[in-house]
């Protein structure tokens, strides 16, 4: 026994001794994202770098040409004096805190509701995504000819039983609500697949031991399964919340951000100042604004995401 162990303890030193081989330095795995770089560049980089040039300047097209003329920081000085942007930024907000709470309370919701049947689980699930693979375009038609104040489905079935129409998209309020529900309606299956996925990959024993210590249902599903979800919920609240900012095919294709400016959100004002004022320069201060905006709320998101997920893994 001791020579053995004495043996191998020389081959432990003889191994240590001898010297490791050098590893060859290879370039193939560096330049192997210099395409990926190139297109980051050309795709992104560029056309950010072109807004930032053209919101420090006065923009005019003059005898079919582009003048540009270094104005400082006008543009967005008088960004925070107009009260148009202001309005939409407060339409935006409003349009997006209850999209986001909404589609995400109905995506859960509908995700625990189908992880728990038995039957018509998959028939229901093909159900609950379609909505989501349908163009916004198709969406804001078929919804204009359910909310049409002369030939509307709804007021229809409201006259047939004796009540009077309303003008869902020609009232402030009515209007609002209306681009909301069409867009829940829209996107709360995208919140339902997220989560739906999560749930997943939940492990199964965690929900036995529940169950056997006398876990009800919803006992189990808020202290444990929806803590061990609030990741995914969160990463999906995050995604739900970049394209509310982004939103503008529905509310322009059934209000065209009326009446008045009630559903002028921030994308369509910006349409507003570049295709129809043409002031290039103050429209790309605002785009800038919006983006500095966006990529703050989600690095903010991300680090409150990263907190939860510390949390609810310890």
């Amino acid at each position: 026994m001791s020579v053995s162990l004495a043996s191998h303890r020389a081959g432990q030193r003889a191994s240590a001794a001898r010297p490791r081989p050098r590893r060859k330095f290879s370039w193939f795995k560096y330049l192997s994202v210099v395409p990926v770089l190139v297109f980051f560049v050309g795709l992104i980089a560029f056309p950010v770098g072109q807004l930032i040039w053209m919101s420090f300047g006065d923009i005019r097209l003059v005898a079919g040409d582009l003048s540009w003329r270094f104005v400082g920081l006008d543009n967005f000085e008088r960004a925070l004096n107009d009260d148009a942007f202001a309005r939409s930024i407060w339409n935006s907000v409003v349009f997006i805190v209850a999209t986001v709470v909404l589609t995400v309370v109905l995506g859960v919701a509908l995700a625990l509701f189908t992880n728990r049947l038995v039957r018509a689980k998959t028939w229901l699930q093909n159900i609950l995504i379609w909505p989501a693979i349908i163009a916004p375009v198709v969406i804001s038609v078929v919804w204009l000819l359910v909310l049409s104040p002369q030939i509307g489905l709804l007021n229809k079935m409201l006259e047939s039983v004796g009540l009077s129409g309303q003008a869902w998209l020609g009232e402030p309020v009515g209007a609002m609500v209306s681009i909301i529900i069409v867009d829940v309606w829209h996107w709360t299956p995208i919140v339902f697949l997220f989560v739906y996925t999560a749930l997943q990959g939940i492990d199964s024993s965690i929900l036995e031991a529940a169950s056997m210590d006398g876990a009800s249902g919803a006992k189990t599903s808020r202290y444990i399964v929806l803590p061990l979800l609030m990741p995914a919920i969160l990463g999906v609240a995050a995604i739900r919340l970049v394209m509310g900012v982004k939103a503008f095919d529905e509310m322009y294709l059934l209000t065209f951000g009326g009446p008045g400016d009630a559903t002028t959100v921030v994308s369509i004002y910006l349409r507003t100042v570049f295709f129809e004022a043409f002031q290039y320069g103050y429209g790309a201060a605002l785009s800038v604004s919006i983006v500095l905006l966006v990529v703050v709320t989600i690095v903010v998101s991300f680090i409150f995401q990263r907190l939860i997920g510390r949390r609810s893994r310890g």
